[in-house]
């Protein structure tokens, strides 16, 4: 970063109540522990701080990207240019990880959770209170924020179900609420009309908390023998295409363990690819482009990437 980004940088932050780290390499804040550096990684203290970063990145015309918990993504190796907003991780205030009951109608129970809420915390929070309908997100990494904007699933059921609303900051940092029926949600995405998801409502059904837990441990272990967890990684690479699941299609063209540097397509899910230590961003996308090519040249069928690529 020359002396120039770093100064005007400085001046559109000098009103920032929150945290400022420049120049910080985002392999520290990615699942996959890759990345090159943000030129401004920031964690804001409260909604009000975050309406207005965004609202002065706009005005000031510098490049302005949400970080969810850095669990799907992949950031090139030359990293992000301008600035990088997080509000899952602990530095950002606490206003983003409130999980607070809303009402309760007919043994339903709408929850609101910020989106910094980490998945596990929140499945948590469900079992201590009696709630169900989450349990199929056990063994997801990352926060409420991320987990919404991707759709993320398992099990056969996705966030969609049992969204009811989402609170967010539009480009022009106004705070607004949506109704999830006004949203496009679909196979691992949704249309966000706004910058940033700064919390949800959830719709949950009184549970057996016992049963509840249950379900999340069974989940988890069936997520654990037979996903590479533990080791460096960014989830699923590739989306699902309908007629077979992605690692069937890898796996049948034999590229389960195959490597570039550093990165190794996991022997235990083919859709896995993980960091065996000191892997960068260019090893990464240079297995995802060997593992497309073969599977399109002898199966005939293009890949999806889920898994979101960004920077430079």
């Amino acid at each position: 970063m020359t002396t120039k980004t770093r100064d005007h940088l400085n001046v559109i932050l000098a009103g920032f109540r929150g945290i400022v780290l420049l120049n910080e390499p985002m392999s520290r804040h990615t699942s996959f522990k890759i990345g090159g550096p943000a030129e401004a990684l920031v964690f804001p203290k409260d909604e009000e701080d975050l309406s207005g970063i965004i609202r002065l990145a706009r005005s000031k015309k510098v490049p302005l990207f949400m970080l969810g918990d850095g669990t799907n993504l992949l950031v090139r190796d030359k990293g992000i240019r301008g600035i990088v907003v997080s509000i899952s991780s602990g530095m950002a205030g606490e206003c983003f990880r409130d999980i607070v009951p809303v009402k309760e109608d007919a043994g339903r129970l709408y929850l609101y959770a910020g989106a910094g809420v980490h998945l596990a915390a929140l499945l948590k929070y469900t079992v201590k209170n009696s709630l169900s309908g989450l349990e199929f997100a056990a063994g997801i990494p990352g926060s409420l924020g991320g987990a919404v904007v991707m759709n993320a699933g398992s099990w056969g059921k996705e966030m969609k179900d049992l969204l009811e609303s989402v609170r967010l900051i539009d480009k022009n940092g106004n705070i607004t609420e949506v109704p999830a029926k006004g949203l496009s949600l679909h196979y691992r995405s949704t249309h966000i009309p706004g910058i940033v998801v700064v919390g949800s409502v959830l719709r949950l059904q009184r549970g057996d908390s016992e049963k509840i837990g249950m379900t999340i441990r069974e989940n988890l272990l069936r997520k654990k023998e037979t996903q590479p967890v533990g080791t460096p990684n960014a989830g699923s690479i590739f989306k699902n295409p309908e007629a077979m699941p992605a690692w069937k299609l890898i796996d049948s063209v034999g590229m389960r363990g195959a490597s570039m540097g550093k990165a190794a397509v996991s022997e235990r899910h083919t859709n896995f690819i993980i960091n065996k230590g000191g892997a960068n961003a260019n090893d990464v996308l240079s297995l995802i482009r060997r593992i497309g090519s073969k599977v399109e040249r002898e199966t005939g069928v293009t890949l999806e990437l889920e898994v979101r690529v960004v920077g430079a």
